[in-house]
């Protein structure tokens, strides 16, 4: 059994009085009362297209339509059944149950001040009485918050050690000397290691 509520205020075109249908095979009749609903709509040229939907009432919730009258708005609650019969599948919608229509209100509106104007608190209680009850608060809808981490410490520094100096090389045979515009001869005794000499 598929299960759908007829909602957004559906227009009643008219109710039915009890149909009786006689049994087949000689047993109590079948009874029923039938509820038309008006869904005409208009399209944007203004041509209307009308669109009636029949929705049946059987057994003890045919009561239920003695309550309402063409014109009203209702939502219905029903079901759909389906039937083959000579190879063909024939579908009807029965009717559960039936309320007057009432408006839901609209979503998403929120009292919060507009940006740029300050938020007018409430007027102090008189004396001798308590003081107004605080409006419960609401989660903010939005991106969720990130989960918040420890802090890791930063990596230690390394000491820094004394860093020796770097030795003076010596010169090498035939170069200039500072401020100096001859090469200069070293001999054996200024290589920077030891002969046989």
């Amino acid at each position: 059994m598929i299960k759908l509520q007829i909602s957004g205020g559906a227009i009643i075109y008219s109710i039915s009085q009890v149909q009786e249908i006689p049994s087949r095979n000689g047993g109590d009749p079948f009874r029923k009362r039938e509820l038309i609903l008006d869904d005409s709509w208009s399209d944007r040229d203004g041509v209307v297209h009308p669109n009636y939907v029949l929705v049946e009432f059987t057994g003890d919730k045919m009561g239920l339509l003695d309550n309402f009258q063409p014109g009203q708005r209702v939502s219905v609650d029903a079901c759909v059944n389906g039937r083959e019969y000579n190879g063909r599948v024939f579908t009807s919608i029965k009717g559960l149950n039936i309320t007057p229509y009432q408006e839901q209100p609209q979503q998403g509106y929120s009292q919060q001040p507009q940006q740029g104007y300050p938020q007018q608190s409430a007027p102090a209680p008189a004396p001798g009485y308590g003081a107004y009850p605080q409006q419960p608060t609401y989660p903010q809808q939005g991106y969720p918050q990130q989960p918040s981490y420890p802090q890791q410490p930063a990596y230690p520094q390394q000491p820094s050690y004394p860093q020796p100096a770097a030795p003076q090389a010596a010169p090498f045979p035939g170069q200039y000397p500072a401020g100096g515009s001859t090469p200069q001869n070293l001999g054996v005794d200024g290589l920077p290691f030891k002969t046989n000499a």
